[in-house]
């Protein structure tokens, strides 16, 4: 047992600094591929840093995994095929958003059929699809084999976008995949899934080495890739734990990835339905851009040596969020009638916070005139 710790961990500690590697390199090049790799545009209404920066992070993560797929294959590991058909399912989300970062006119149309791509290459390659999730009536649907598919496919869809849309501070939307990761970790060594255990472990540390350089100064940001890349190894972690151990409520799961998950159907709700604009349209009222709006005096954007403090402790607050969903989570997992009760909760307690930091700001994050912030 000592000798096989031993081994994850020299693993997880060579997927990190491969991680780490790749996404200095960029940083160290940047000169020679800036012209495309640099987030150039500061005045778009989602923007919250002040200078240009890499968004490509995500090719840090992606060498990471595909490190950690060669560790599988060289030493004959049981996790090996899985997570090759893994990384294989996750190309066509991960290169139409690498796509957008490098050339910044991929439409969201475009990434949104790429993601629906990839959930069904793991459908197809993992033969893993959600056939129950707790719920009656829901459940009788998902016992045919086309609903159960297409459910699927929309869930890791939208688990995958949901990262792309929280990725707006230093080291939020990766360390919230960490953490989220860390409660399936946690869950699935309880109930000896050593396999997830090994992809969500893998996914933390790629997700690590990325994370030393984007937080808290945001030296480089994971990039619509990053996001993506994050989004579908997180659901397909999900997807797996409930597939490979049916008794593990599904709303524990859903409680561990609340947060982006609730952020993506609150924004649709808040856009298509509030203020009749197209959803996918970007704009600045996310609850964590509105929580970075209360710490910047400055109306929203703030060009001095405090912005990366502001950034850090936005995305701390809402870190310790996550990490309380974990938690109850983690103790409450055998309850479904108490982790739904739990997911619901969230959801009003989200909705008070928004409505209190929105107090005041307009759909652009701006400040009403006349208005306190």
């Amino acid at each position: 047992m000592e000798i096989v710790l031993t081994q994850i961990i020299w693993r997880l500690a060579i997927i990190l600094l491969t991680s780490f590697g790749v996404c200095m390199l960029v940083l160290l090049t940047q000169r020679w591929h800036g012209r495309l790799s640099l987030d150039h545009d500061l005045s778009s209404a989602q923007k919250l840093h002040s200078r240009p920066v890499p968004r490509v992070g995500g090719l840090g993560l992606f060498i990471g995994l595909l490190v950690a797929t060669l560790f599988s294959y060289l030493t004959n590991g049981s996790s090996y095929p899985t997570t090759l058909w893994l990384l294989i399912s996750a190309l066509p989300v991960y290169f139409f958003g690498l796509m957008e970062d490098l050339t910044k006119r991929v439409k969201v149309r475009t990434r949104l059929i790429a993601s629906f791509a990839s959930a069904g290459l793991a459908i197809w390659l993992l033969h893993a699809r959600l056939l129950e999730v707790d719920t009656p009536i829901l459940d009788n649907l998902l016992s045919l084999p086309t609903i159960s598919v297409l459910f699927t496919i929309f869930a890791v869809a939208g688990v995958t976008h949901s990262i792309n849309i929280i990725d707006g501070l230093n080291g939020l939307a990766a360390g919230a995949v960490s953490i989220m990761l860390m409660g399936l970790t946690a869950i699935a060594w309880q109930h000896g899934d050593y396999l997830v255990v090994k992809l969500c472990l893998w996914g933390m540390a790629a997700m690590t080495g990325f994370l030393i350089l984007n937080y808290p100064f945001g030296r480089i940001f994971l990039g619509d890739g990053g996001a993506y890349l994050a989004g579908f190894w997180l659901a397909e972690c999900s997807v797996l734990l409930l597939v490979r151990n049916p008794h593990i409520s599904t709303w524990s799961v859903l409680l561990i990835c609340i947060y982006p998950v609730w952020e993506t159907l609150f924004s649709i709700y808040r856009r298509h339905m509030l203020q009749r604009v197209n959803s996918g349209q970007a704009d600045f009222a996310h609850l964590h851009q509105l929580l970075y709006k209360r710490f910047n005096s400055n109306e929203g954007r703030s060009d001095g040596s405090s912005t990366w403090i502001k950034h850090g402790l936005t995305s701390a607050i809402i870190w310790s969020l996550i990490a309380g969903c974990q938690l109850v989570a983690l103790t409450a997992q055998n309850n479904s009638a108490l982790l739904a009760s739990s997911v619901l909760l969230f959801g009003l307690g989200y909705s008070r916070m928004y409505h209190a930091l929105s107090t005041g700001i307009d759909q652009h994050g701006q400040p009403v005139h006349g208005a306190k912030v």
